[in-house]
């Protein structure tokens, strides 16, 4: 039997001096039956030479490059979909890797559950003059470690993301389905994303094999890194999923979902933006109801002296 192809989508901007480890992780893939298109976002360093450089020194690879005009990631992504012809999609930053197992473990266990998306774990890294150290970047339980579905998995999803982006291997159709990348999203775009992705598709299987990693490089240009647009990005991926939740079906599961979703974003403004727009929704949260209002009173407050102490340290 010919084994599913997997797209391999890398959008890039300006990661000349990045990107050829990451290239080199595709090739060095133990599944075989892959093509990588790498969208250039319109670079202006060397990333045209470089990537050209590679696919010359590697002609047995199936390696795609397109260059287009800048756009942002989520762009830049959306056309990589639209060219790719593999069954399964792997997003790939131009600065993160892939572990040599990760699409034979993830495309066996999705051709065999017959799954729409299949995750791993992450790792991130820095590379310094001692070589490569691991980091943790966040508390443990933030990303997700097991395989979600239904209520459970769209829980999640509402308090936070809960894999990186080179994390899961997905079907080309259920990303097609779910309306791909909203390219106003220039972060936490992969986030609404898989929100929208769940409402289609409730079942994120984990694959729990240590040899399938998504490994994520941190430095100083990692969109991670980037908190005032992190933070912003938070409120739109929230106000997002406020809209989605209010077209489903009235019930008490998605009434307790969309104000779990809206407490979160008046924390979230609270702590990192509009603290007057915050505070209004939690006083008026309190006055419906003083026993949910009172817990997310106590919350906010405290968001509040978090915020004001770091401001006057």
């Amino acid at each position: 039997m010919m084994e599913p192809l997997v797209s391999i989508i890398i959008p890039s901007f300006n990661y000349a001096h990045l990107i050829i480890e990451t290239l080199e992780s595709i090739v060095c893939q133990c599944y075989k039956s892959w093509e990588c298109i790498v969208v250039d976002d319109g670079s202006t360093d060397q990333t045209t030479a470089v990537v050209r450089a590679f696919m010359a020194e590697h002609p047995g690879y199936d390696i795609i490059f397109h260059p287009v005009k800048n756009g942002g990631t989520s762009a830049a992504k959306n056309i990589g979909i639209k060219l790719a012809k593999g069954k399964y999609l792997q997003f790939l930053d131009a600065d993160d890797l892939l572990s040599e197992d990760k699409l034979r473990i993830q495309v066996a266990l999705a051709e065999a559950a017959h799954a729409g998306l299949v995750f791993s774990k992450a790792v991130f890294f820095i590379d310094d003059a001692s070589g490569r150290q691991v980091l943790q970047k966040y508390p443990d339980g933030f990303l997700a470690t097991e395989s979600l579905r239904d209520a459970a998995l769209l829980k999640r999803l509402v308090i936070n993301n809960v894999f990186t982006i080179n994390s899961p291997l997905v079907t080309k159709d259920l990303i097609v389905a779910a309306g791909l990348f909203d390219p106003e999203l220039k972060n936490n775009e992969d986030w609404m994303l898989w929100f929208k992705v769940a409402l289609l598709h409730p079942h994120f299987i984990f694959d729990g094999d240590d040899r399938s990693v998504a490994w994520i490089r941190l430095h100083g240009s990692s969109a991670i890194n980037n908190k005032k647009n992190m933070f912003l990005g938070e409120v739109v991926v929230r106000t997002n999923i406020d809209v989605a939740l209010s077209a489903l079906n009235i019930s008490p599961e998605n009434t307790y979902l969309k104000r779990l979703n809206l407490d979160l974003l008046a924390l979230h403004e609270v702590r990192s933006l509009e603290i007057s727009k915050g505070l209004r929704y939690i006083f008026s949260s309190f006055a419906r109801d003083p026993w949910h209002g009172g817990v997310l009173l106590t919350k906010g407050m405290l968001r509040l002296g978090i915020r004001l102490y770091r401001n006057i340290r």
